[in-house]
């Protein structure tokens, strides 16, 4: 019995800390055995991202690609297209304190702290387009708290992110 909450405890915290969220939608029509290849379109470079994190984005999106069997081509058979949007957010935390003094020695007074914190949080849209109909076939989402910053960590944090968000891509 200890395993199993200990298990259910595990996995809830796991997955509390994790602080993207990804959706998707896809065309149920879509035969997605069909396509053979890929590319990025000529707008995903004007996606809203510094050059670093542009080619982080594009760099695991190909990895995810090529995983699923698709082959990077200059006559593909899907176009990627990417979009990113961010939000100002604030979180606003009221602590209040009171009760005895040290030692429970008097009444120690009442009070009350206020924290107030902003941040952005984050949306990247990564589409495909099937080029011969020029139709969407899927949209992924990801959205959540900016990676962290510095090399390595913001790498594999984003390579994480895209990771999850074709988690949810239909099977080739």
């Amino acid at each position: 019995m200890k395993r199993i909450v200990f298990f259910i405890l595990s996995v809830w915290l796991f997955s509390a800390c994790s602080s993207v969220r990804t959706t998707a939608d896809w065309d149920p029509s879509a035969d997605f055995r069909g396509y053979q290849s890929f590319n990025f379109s000529e707008s995903f470079e004007e996606i809203k991202l510094n050059d670093l994190d542009k080619r982080r984005v594009k760099n695991a999106v190909q990895t995810e690609m090529e995983k699923r069997g698709y082959v990077l081509s200059t006559q593909p058979d899907l176009l990627i297209n990417g979009y990113v949007t961010s939000v100002e957010k604030t979180v606003v935390t009221n602590t209040h304190y009171g009760g005895y003094g040290p030692y429970f020695y008097g009444w120690g007074g009442w009070y009350t702290s206020t924290d107030v914190n902003n941040y952005r949080e984050g949306t990247l849209i990564v589409s495909l387009i099937d080029v011969r109909k020029k139709q969407m076939i899927w949209e992924g989402r990801a959205e959540g708290i900016a990676p962290p910053s510095g090399g390595e960590k913001r790498t594999k944090a984003m390579d994480e992110m895209i990771e999850r968000l074709f988690w949810k891509y239909p099977i080739k």
